[in-house]
Formats: C-alpha cells, sequence, structure tokens
C-alpha cells in the first residue's frame, strides 16, 4: 500500500458520484451495483477532490470550515494541520484502495517511491 503524497492530486474515480438524499438527508456515494452511506466529514472530503487540489489544500479547507462551522470554538480544540493531513491521507488512501478515489501523484515523487 503506497501512502498519499503530499503533492498527490485526489479525485473521484470516474465510477463514483457524490449525492445528497434530500428524503433520508444523508450523503451518498454512488458506484455501480453500490450505494455507500458518508458521514458529513467524509462527503467535505470527497467534494474537494476534484483532481486540482492536493491533500494540504484540501486540509486547509477542511480545518478553515471547521473553524467557521464552530462559530467562536477555540481552536485548540481542533487537532493540528499536521494531524489533520495525516488523519485525511488515510480516509483517501483506504479510500484508493477501494478505488472509489483516484489519486494523481506528482512526476518527481513517483520516480522517488517507485
Amino acid at each position: 500500500m503506497e501512502s498519499i503524497l503530499t503533492s498527490s492530486f485526489p479525485k473521484l474515480a470516474a465510477k463514483a458520484r457524490l449525492k445528497f438524499d434530500k428524503v433520508r438527508e444523508k450523503h451518498l456515494l454512488l458506484l455501480p451495483e453500490r450505494v455507500v452511506v458518508l458521514n458529513e466529514t467524509a462527503a467535505a472530503i470527497l467534494t474537494l477532490c476534484d483532481g486540482r487540489q492536493t491533500v494540504p489544500a484540501i486540509t486547509e479547507k477542511m480545518r478553515a470550515s471547521l473553524l467557521t462551522d464552530t462559530k467562536a470554538a477555540d481552536a485548540g480544540e481542533l487537532p493540528d494541520l499536521t494531524t489533520m493531513e495525516a488523519d485525511i491521507s488515510k480516509f483517501l488512501q483506504e479510500m484508493e484502495d477501494q478505488g472509489w478515489v483516484v489519486v494523481q501523484r506528482h512526476a518527481t515523487e513517483n520516480n522517488q517511491t517507485s
């Protein structure tokens, strides 16, 4: 299992599609012959996986969103950026292993990890 690198550009696999089910009020990942119910955090991360943003950029946006959503929350209560990036990388690695996310790696890092 190869780790998600910081200069990787994750995006949803062509077979996957995100949808919000208004009736059930749930985020869904639609796949051929399968539907995965997502929590809000997973849905937010996958929404940012457009193939143009790196894992650190996705992490920054998620942290900014948490700060905004928690209205005057003590920033000390949130995990630090490094921990969040590690958690998001692990999540995206699991999604890639399932075939639900495709990760485009920067060419120079591909050469270093091969």
